[in-house]
């Protein structure tokens, strides 16, 4: 039995043409389902907990953005039923991490073969998530992003991720820097003037920006990408282009580190951004979960 949530807010109403168009390619080829369409993460979860009392889950299908997969993974963590992702949001990370396919009939194809990876999650605050744990200006940004009124004409015009492009050049001129404490695997990090930390399972986060280039999500480390005690202005004008152009930021004021288990401390409580969605706030404690979720490879 295969299972379905679909987000018919995903890319304004992308996911629900997807939907119909996965639907049919379903029914032609007589592959059991259930499915539920909802953008309520509350209801997806107690949709999944009922079809398992009573079937015996292949995969959990996602057609939405991060926010509907990020919904669907605290059920299945650590289980043996796999998620499956056709990608329909803004961002569409994880899918863009793992080169997933955004065509229905290739999709289904794939999904019935179950050829799958198993992955690390990041594991924080009793929930689980799949790319990157962004702490500070990355998080306004997302929170940005998702309140913006470019974000749907952009979605329509087939470059959502570009969104993230004009809230980060926004943020810039107006965040305020904090002052943190990292300490990961024992090893302590004193910042007087924070302006990032983010905690990465996988590379990139915000449509595709290479945040944490050396992460991995089948390697077991978490890598952490610093962005501290340097100016405003030289992150507007050095830093973030180097960062949108997928490079490494080897420059004075970028700190990478790794480890496995990580706790943040701030001056104020900061927002912490996950897998798109902006979830909780500091302190933080954080770890990776080793091998914790099974991955249709629907390339």
């Amino acid at each position: 039995m295969y299972v379905f949530i679909v987000n018919p807010d995903a890319g304004r109403g992308h996911a629900a043409r997807l939907w119909d168009e996965t639907e049919n390619i379903l029914q032609q080829r007589q592959i059991d389902y259930r499915m539920l369409i909802s953008n309520s993460e509350i209801a997806a979860q107690n949709f999944i907990a009922e079809q398992q009392q009573f079937y015996t889950l292949k995969a959990i299908a996602v057609i939405g953005g991060d926010g509907t997969m990020s919904s669907v993974i605290q059920s299945i963590a650590k289980t043996s039923t796999a998620l499956a992702i056709l990608p329909a949001g803004s961002g569409n990370d994880t899918a863009r991490m793992f080169k997933l396919t955004t065509q229905p009939a290739q999709f289904i194809e794939q999904l019935v073969a179950h050829r799958t990876i198993t992955i690390d999650l990041l594991s924080f605050n009793g929930r689980f998530g799949i790319t990157v744990a962004g702490i500070g200006i990355d998080a306004m940004i997302g929170q940005r992003v998702n309140q913006s009124w470019y974000k749907p004409f952009l979605n329509r015009l087939g470059i959502g991720s570009f969104a993230y492009t004009i809230a980060a050049v926004l943020e810039l001129l107006t965040f305020q820097a904090f002052s943190s404490n990292v300490t990961i695997d024992g090893k302590n990090y004193s910042l007087q003037t924070a302006w990032l930390i983010a905690c990465g399972n996988t590379s990139s986060y915000g449509g595709g920006l290479v945040v944490c280039p050396q992460a991995s999500p089948t390697d077991g480390i978490l890598n952490l990408t610093m962005l501290h005690d340097v100016g405003r202005l030289k992150i507007l004008f050095q830093l973030f282009p180097t960062l949108l152009r997928g490079q490494p930021i080897l420059r004075k004021g970028v700190t990478y580190i790794e480890g496995k288990e990580l706790a943040i401390q701030t001056n104020r409580p900061i927002s912490v951004i996950v897998d798109g969605e902006v979830i909780t706030s500091t302190p933080l404690l954080m770890k990776i979960q080793v091998q914790a979720l099974k991955l249709v490879l629907t390339i």
